[in-house]
């Protein structure tokens, strides 16, 4: 049997079975119970948290023979049909990829046919703020005055995006991050059902780096099942989505208290190495500051290093960590280059922080230290130029393959990618299918591919494996593409851009050659001999 990843393996096939949203399930089958449908639904709400699977239970649950307190029996010949994937009333359609007025068009020509099997026909247009302003004008015509048969389901992250006109036309439901009580339960079901071993530490971090998102913890349990032999462990999901321990933050911040400039450096520097995310990094010291604040208030006992943390430090000194951490999460998410900022910010801290009372001699050792650990990473120049020039060639390739990008060239991708499965049976192919499974082809043109996967610590660690990657994705295609992968967040961020330059014809045909000139001067300082792997793909 081919491999199902968890999140759609185990994606509720009744309300009663989703978590964390237990109002908008009980409304929604209310709503089919006493037969007061809608002609149209708005879900909104962050990734991950329900929108689309709710959509989908809804849709079928409305076309149920034999509905149960307003629940599909999932036994009658309609709600097969719609489990195997085969029911034509129910169409889904990805706004990101089909936000075009045409596109809206043929829905609007095609409403007036009544249902083949079903009693309604239900159209889930999920990401719909992707529409473009054409596209929103064609949909709310259909949605003024649309045959009793008919219903929308709308989903998106972005409501304020969404025209007024439409929202008003629209029940809507707003989707609420899922509390860690229910992740938990949730989770602890799929370890039991999979046999997965795992320490409830590790649960724990999952949830912590899963921002509320059920998918997104379910998919980080996923991944960390396909890299860990054995039990997973904390120090393993730590090690996987580019955070740090509890008593690692300790130690980062009892440096900036000691003013120990040379500690933090070679922290950066080593963090930055081991491919970890500042952003994450200093999302869980805001966390573990918070956790401080509130212990103390309510006179909740933390584990023993924690605790003694807390104790030594006021208030007040916490609540000025806390804001000054939240500026330097601000200045980290406009800017590419993470660790310069993560390393400046924190020096500017210490030095706000510093003790009036500390000595010049001090002063001056401390900053004999900086020039000492200055000049040690002015030794790295060479490296961070050329990989800002491999950044550059991939942002022009990934310019060139959106503007060349074809819709036949996408599906015959996606036709090719849907096979992916079968390579793991290969057991040397495993992880990096596990991997790769993780991702998807978003952008096509005959020249590249532009693959989305879901952090960006598994795009940096498919860019390490990529010989193996090169030819697995050969053979797969049966094409030689120029490949480049990008995390999920930076194309969810990125994509709307491009369209938005396309649309306005912004968007010129870039040439690589002289990028390419400059990337084999620097491998050639740097004797660096494998450069054909270093300018064809980059973790973004």
């Amino acid at each position: 049997m081919a491999y199902q990843t968890l999140y759609r393996k185990y994606r509720p096939k009744s309300f009663e079975l989703v978590f964390g949203q237990n109002t908008i399930a009980k409304t929604l089958t209310n709503i089919i119970k006493n037969n007061k449908l809608s002609h149209a639904y708005l879900f909104t709400g962050p990734r991950g948290t329900g929108k689309t699977s709710c959509a989908k239970l809804f849709a079928k649950a409305i076309n149920c023979l034999n509905n149960k307190d307003g629940d599909a029996c999932n036994e009658c010949a309609n709600c097969i049909t719609y489990n195997e994937n085969s029911n034509p009333d129910i169409i889904e359609i990805d706004a990101a990829s089909n936000n075009g007025v045409d596109e809206i068009r043929e829905i609007r020509n095609k409403v007036n046919l009544v249902p083949s099997i079903s009693k309604y026909k239900v159209y889930i247009i999920d990401e719909v703020h992707m529409l473009s302003i054409g596209a929103f004008n064609a949909l709310l015509k259909t949605l003024e005055e649309p045959p009793e048969y008919i219903i929308f389901i709308l989903a998106t992250t972005e409501p304020q995006k969404i025209p007024a006109t439409i929202i008003s036309r629209c029940q809507r439901f707003d989707f609420k991050n899922i509390f860690p009580e229910e992740m938990k339960k949730c989770l602890e079901r799929i370890v039991k059902e999979e046999k997965i071993e795992i320490e409830d530490d590790a649960l724990n971090e999952i949830i912590s780096n899963s921002n509320g998102g059920m998918r997104d913890a379910i998919g980080m349990l996923d991944q960390a099942f396909a890299f860990c032999d054995k039990k997973i462990t904390k120090n393993d999901i730590e090690e996987l989505y580019g955070t740090i321990s509890k008593d690692e933050i300790i130690q980062l911040l009892n440096d900036i208290k000691s003013n120990n400039y040379e500690n933090i450096l070679l922290k950066t520097n080593k963090w930055y190495e081991n491919g970890k995310d500042f952003i994450l990094l200093t999302q869980k010291i805001l966390i573990f500051l918070q956790n401080g604040i509130i212990s103390k208030k309510i006179k909740k006992k933390c584990d023993n290093n924690s605790q003694i943390y807390y104790d030594e430090n006021t208030d007040s000194y916490l609540y000025e960590l806390i804001n000054d951490f939240s500026e330097i999460l601000s200045k980290l998410q406009l800017n590419f280059q993470k660790k310069i900022i993560f390393e400046i910010n924190i020096i500017k801290l210490i030095d706000k922080n510093s003790n009036n009372n500390v000595s010049r001699e001090t002063s001056k050792e401390n900053e004999s230290t900086i020039k000492d650990n200055v000049s040690r990473e002015t030794l790295q120049d060479e490296n961070i130029n050329l990989a800002n020039k491999i950044h550059e060639l991939n942002l022009i390739r990934i310019n060139n393959i959106i503007l060349k990008s074809k819709k036949e060239e996408l599906l015959y991708v996606d036709d090719k990618w849907k096979k992916l499965n079968e390579y793991l049976l290969n057991e040397n192919y495993k992880k990096i299918i596990s991997m790769l499974l993780n991702g998807k082809p978003v952008a096509a043109s005959e020249e590249g591919i532009i693959i989305s996967i879901q952090t960006k610590l598994l795009a940096k660690k498919l860019t390490e494996n990529y010989d193996i990657v090169k030819k697995i994705l050969n053979e797969l295609f049966l094409k030689k593409y120029k490949v480049v992968f990008v995390s999920e967040e930076w194309w969810q961020e990125q994509r709307p851009i491009f369209v938005e330059k396309m649309r306005n014809k912004k968007m010129n045909y870039l040439k690589e050659n002289d990028i390419i000139n400059e990337i084999k001067k620097e491998t050639e300082k740097k004797s660096v001999n494998q450069f054909d792997e270093l300018i064809e793909m980059e973790a973004k």
